[in-house]
């Protein structure tokens, strides 16, 4: 008996409180956000792409704060599950565990190996002028991750505070210069609807919710401290606190960034649609040459080398919380058994990240083909194929949240209630973007479908064995 509980034991109090916050803060990944979804925020809502951010930043926190109050009370693996399964029953925590581990997470995890392949190309073209094929460098941090992940906990925490402190520096020299320099032009324009460009109110809230749902992909992985709580030291405290303080950090530093973007290229129309084209592959990526502009070729390396390792340091992050996720629920009997066990020496659920690579992987040669029926090519068709995953992985994050949201709303007073559904409504607004792409809201809802007969089947045969 004793043995066989061994073999289903993750290391306990393995993770400081520092390495908690850190791991919290490389899952959301600063400088790969900026470096790939700059564009993708400020061709949404323009101007007002600092207005988007800010909404987003108060539409996260509220549920930062559920997970806080669900966090202090309970440690476990697979916490999206177990957090939804203790406050609105089994079915409901299944479904939540499947959307978050499933649907978002590996789904997360193959988008962000396809942003290694965009964010490596532009990495190399910035650098050397040298154009290679995106294609290559996908399979990169797939690869690299697994080997660093079946190593146990300890390596990956400890690369992600060594990595993440890099590109958070690259990012605040950036800023302070830029602001420094453009101090006579500061104003609070872009934190205005006006800054959409839009005339109508329809059209404005479009413009805000389309860049919501890009945004709220700049926070993705604030929660992923939760999933290494088993391996924390002190879980109710340090997880907590850890996930609330990066999250907090992680909002203002994307919202001064990204005004410091649109106070260097210009809040007009013309200017913001040339950052996009260039994005999109027609130059070099706009964001290494504005860093360029600061801090020279030398600074202009360093950054392209921090994206880098900022797309590793999420990747090993979220694949660290999606084969927990899936160790946690199969040791609940939930999914099959054989994903409970963890490697003899190393105490890392190896067979669920093994089955964690392989579902990331197909579902990055998915989204390729997406984009591939789309009609695209070169570079575009890697971009492209990122944009589809960052859109379609979003629904089930905002929909996994809310979940959350809800679950923690049975647990505290009135005004910790009226905090959270005020962060839920702000949230909310992101599936107005799925009914202007309906095609997203199919996949969404299709993916419920199928998630509520998995736990029939589910149920069945364990009833049956």
């Amino acid at each position: 008996m004793q043995e066989e509980l061994e073999r289903r034991s993750l290391k306990r109090s393995s993770v400081t409180f520092l390495e908690t916050l850190y791991n919290s803060l490389a899952g959301q990944a600063p400088a790969y956000s900026i470096a790939g979804g700059a564009a993708l925020i400020i061709g949404s809502s323009f101007g007002a792409s600092p207005l988007a951010m800010l909404i987003t930043l108060l539409g996260i926190m509220p549920v930062v704060f559920a997970i806080y109050v669900l966090s202090k009370k309970y440690v476990n693996a697979a916490s999206f599950y177990d957090y939804i399964k203790r406050n609105l029953g089994e079915p409901a925590g299944f479904v939540n565990g499947i959307v978050y581990t499933i649907f978002y997470s590996i789904l997360g995890i193959g988008s962000e190996a396809i942003a290694f392949g965009y964010l490596g190309y532009e990495s190399i073209y910035a650098i050397t002028g040298i154009r290679i094929n995106p294609l290559f460098l996908v399979a990169v941090p797939v690869i690299l991750a697994f080997a660093v992940a079946y190593l146990g906990i300890k390596p990956s925490v400890r690369s992600e505070v060594v990595l993440t402190s890099i590109e958070i520096t690259m990012l605040l020299a950036f800023s302070i210069l830029s602001l420094v320099y453009h101090f006579s032009e500061l104003t609070l324009y872009p934190f205005t609807v006006q800054a959409t460009f839009q005339s109508t109110p329809s059209a404005v809230l479009g413009a805000l919710s389309a860049g919501l749902i890009f945004g709220i992909t700049y926070f993705m992985g604030f929660e992923v401290s939760t999933m290494v709580s088993e391996e924390a030291k002190d879980p109710t405290k340090s997880v907590p606190w850890a996930t609330t303080l990066a999250t907090l950090f992680m909002g203002f530093l994307y919202i001064l960034v990204i005004y410091s973007v649109l106070i260097d290229i210009g809040i007009n129309p013309s200017s913001i649609n040339n950052f996009v084209s260039m994005a999109e592959g027609g130059g070099p990526n706009p964001v290494y040459t504005l860093i360029r502009s600061y801090l020279g070729y030398p600074g202009e390396v360093l950054f392209a080398v921090s994206v880098l390792i900022s797309v590793f340091g999420s990747y090993l992050a979220t694949l660290n919380a999606t084969a927990r996720m899936l160790y946690g629920m199969s040791r609940d009997r939930m999914l099959p058994s054989f994903l409970s066990y963890v490697h003899s020496r190393f105490k890392s659920p190896d067979k669920a990240l093994v089955t964690s690579t392989v579902l990331a992987a197909i579902s990055a040669l998915i989204s390729y083909a997406v984009a591939l029926a789309g009609g695209y090519t070169g570079i575009g068709l890697t971009y492209n194929a990122m944009e589809i995953a960052y859109a379609a992985d979003t629904l089930f994050y905002v929909f996994s949240l809310l979940l959350i949201a809800i679950s923690a709303i049975r647990v505290t007073r009135f005004a910790g209630k009226l905090i959270i559904l005020i962060g839920m409504a702000l949230l909310s607004i992101t599936f107005y973007f799925s009914i202007t792409y309906i095609a997203y809201m199919y996949v969404f809802l299709a993916s419920l479908v199928l998630t509520v007969v998995m736990y029939i089947i589910v149920k069945k045969t364990t009833k049956n064995n």
